[in-house]
């Protein structure tokens, strides 16, 4: 099996894109800072500058060296301090230049006062080097996301990678005027494909600003299935005001984002963000905490740990595969579609515990004694070893090692009606552990909405240390009953 590490081309498409475009735009500050820092060293004492500006003595270069590194850590805080790396936020822009000037002064600010306070055998540091690094540093920054931005803009506009095809609620005015505005800045990568007339009891015209009228809002569902939409947008002011939490719904279920124009409602404005196109403010529903700079770090954080552990668990994944195959001489791997992210399929990998013929009466969730499990098997399941090839899912980018237990579409589709906001658990990637496992609600223990609770709590309440103490609760602990989030 070939391990596509990062699999960074297959998901550069719109809804994953948002996680590889924040790790491309750190790499690129990360590397701009260092380049103008050491630019800053190298002008400062090794070019034809020095014969102009004279190096005082005292100023010993190779102390500058020895402060790059923590001084490289302290500007990239800064940069995040100043939300530099938030989901879907321009590489390059006025914002952005404001926001790196001020991160950047920041980060001087703070070395300054770490160089002060640090005592009295804390090297003295040039006043012009400090300049120097200042303006080469902000300068770096501006030329990598300048060239940056300029490859997001070509990815969007001709490979359309990123790009959000886009419904848009409503025929009047206000709709209109969004759809120029979104027509006008293709780069920013939503595409309009058409509207829905907002009030079916009224006539719409055939076609808005040059896109279609595809139908009304009582279509929403079938249209959003057949146009295949990404994100819808209501901007239909005179819009039911019941309506809007059914909107919400639907949405949810398709896992499409839903964004609001601020004159359309007042009645969900707690708790939403807000978006900026040319002017154009929208309200979008809340994001988790796994967006932007959080899913790179866990991103990050998941590929080092698994590639480690697989790495330290290939001896008994196969020995365990070697038993496996010698019981009964069928396949030592049971692999299965799963549905994870954004709702895309995948191939869950596990070691096989139930006999060849498992699901010859069809498909069943496993019990803690299920009388299907080899005896091999059966211990596995008790010690969860049968998860372990899982950590290949995990180099693949297809899974976490924390996060929702990834469920088969045939009962995803069983629960869609019977448990609301269960396509919410969707949003984030699923895992091979998660903390609705660590309270003891897996298998057969525990009501599908009890386990969605605790999914949901993770998902708004995520934390790298969250993500730890999972970890080692799934280690070093038994599973317990289950109890309220806490």
């Amino acid at each position: 099996m070939r391990l596509r590490f990062f699999s960074l081309i297959e998901c550069m498409n719109r809804k994953r894109l948002p996680v590889w475009r924040t790790l491309l735009v750190i790499a690129n500050d990360a590397l701009a800072v260092g380049a103008g820092l050491l630019l800053a060293y190298w002008l400062r004492f090794f070019s034809p500058l020095t014969h102009w500006v004279h190096i005082r003595n005292g100023f010993d270069p190779q102390h500058y060296l020895a402060m790059f590194p923590y001084a490289w850590v302290i500007w990239m805080v800064a940069l995040r301090m100043e939300n530099l790396y938030r989901r879907r936020s321009r590489v390059f822009d006025k914002m952005v230049v404001r926001r790196i000037v001020s991160g950047s002064m920041l980060a001087v600010l703070v070395l300054i006062a770490v160089n002060y306070f640090g005592g009295p055998g804390q090297p003295s540091y040039s006043r012009t080097m400090t300049v120097m690094m200042l303006c080469l540093v902000i300068a770096a920054l501006f030329g990598g996301r300048i060239v940056l931005d300029q490859i997001f803009r070509w990815m969007v506009l001709h490979r359309g990678i990123g790009q959000s095809r886009t419904l848009i609620i409503g025929t009047g005015p206000l709709a209109e005027y969004i759809c120029r505005t979104l027509l006008k800045h293709p780069e920013r990568g939503v595409l309009p494909i058409g509207l829905l007339n907002g009030r079916p009891a009224e006539a719409s015209p055939d076609s808005v600003a040059g896109l279609p009228v595809l139908g009304t809002i009582d279509q929403l569902t079938e249209i959003i299935a057949a146009s295949k939409i990404d994100e819808v947008i209501l901007a239909q002011t005179l819009v039911d005001r019941d309506r809007v939490p059914g909107l919400l719904i639907q949405c949810e279920r398709a896992l499409v984002e839903f964004s609001i124009v601020p004159e359309a409602t007042e009645l969900l404005l707690s708790g939403m963000t807000v978006e900026t196109i040319d002017g154009l403010a929208m309200l979008g529903t809340r994001e988790t905490p796994l967006q932007g700079w959080n899913a790179a770090l866990k991103r990050m954080i998941d590929f080092m740990l698994a590639l480690v552990g697989l790495i330290v668990m290939a001896p008994l994944i196969g020995l365990l595969a070697w038993l496996v195959k010698r019981q009964d001489g069928g396949p030592a791997f049971f692999v299965q579609e799963r549905m994870g992210i954004d709702g895309q399929l995948f191939r869950m990998i596990k070691l096989r515990t139930m006999r060849l013929d498992a699901e010859k009466a069809g498909p069943s969730f496993a019990s803690d004694y299920d009388p299907r499990a080899t005896r091999l098997g059966a211990v596995m399941r008790k010690l969860h070893i049968d998860e372990l090839p899982q950590l290949v899912n995990v180099l693949r980018g297809e899974m976490s090692l924390v996060g929702p237990r990834p469920e088969r579409p045939y009962y995803i589709e069983k629960f869609l009606d019977a448990v609301p906001g269960y396509m919410a658990r969707h949003r984030v990637k699923s895992g091979i552990t998660g903390w609705a496992q660590v309270n003891g609600l897996c298998g057969l223990h525990g009501s599908i909405d009890e386990r969605l609770k605790y999914d949901l709590y993770y998902i708004e309440n995520w934390s790298v240390w969250f993500d730890f103490k999972i970890i080692l609760m799934t280690l070093f602990r038994k599973p317990v009953s289950a109890t309220k989030p806490q």
